[in-house]
């Protein structure tokens, strides 16, 4: 059965690491849904999380090939019933006064941030699991959404 499968990659933080990667997956055709890539709290060492979609089968494959690489120190897959799962999403949404009320009660309801007003647009910024997220998403579309940017997964153990 396939899903959404979340690796979480501990490396040394040396240029390329990504490239080499993210070159492996294009190699074996296997498709990054998202990655999300950072240091650790010692500079030495980044963590990045790449979630592919596919059965168990092609996850561990994943797996192994990855941990092959130069550079890279661990690969574990998360169980995503003990991962707590969270993406930014930043939104510019078209704004009047007449849809000013509405669009702050919709912030309000998912817990989001306006961040600026101008004249025409409001840029709102969510926190939140990718379905509240797209939810999110889909309300704000009657109202025009003039840019959005999303982050990809970020997992972490619990």
């Amino acid at each position: 059965m396939e899903r959404d499968n979340y690796l979480l990659i501990t490396t040394r933080n040396n240029t390329g690491i990504l490239q080499r990667i993210t070159g492996l997956f294009s190699r074996r055709f296997y498709n990054i849904l998202s990655t999300v890539a950072a240091q650790d709290v010692d500079s030495e060492f980044s963590h990045l999380i790449i979630v592919v979609r596919g059965d168990a089968n092609v996850v561990r494959q994943v797996e192994k090939q990855v941990s092959k690489l130069h550079d890279v120190l661990e690969v574990e897959i998360l169980d995503p019933d003990n991962i707590v799962l969270r993406e930014h999403l930043m939104l510019k949404v078209t704004r009047t006064e007449e849809t000013d009320a509405q669009l702050v009660a919709l912030a309000n309801v998912f817990h989001a941030n306006v961040l600026n007003v101008s004249a025409d647009s409001m840029v709102l910024e969510l926190t939140a699991s990718p379905r509240t997220l797209s939810s999110f998403v889909n309300l704000c579309k009657p109202f025009g959404i003039k840019q959005l940017l999303r982050t990809g997964a970020m997992a972490m153990s619990i």
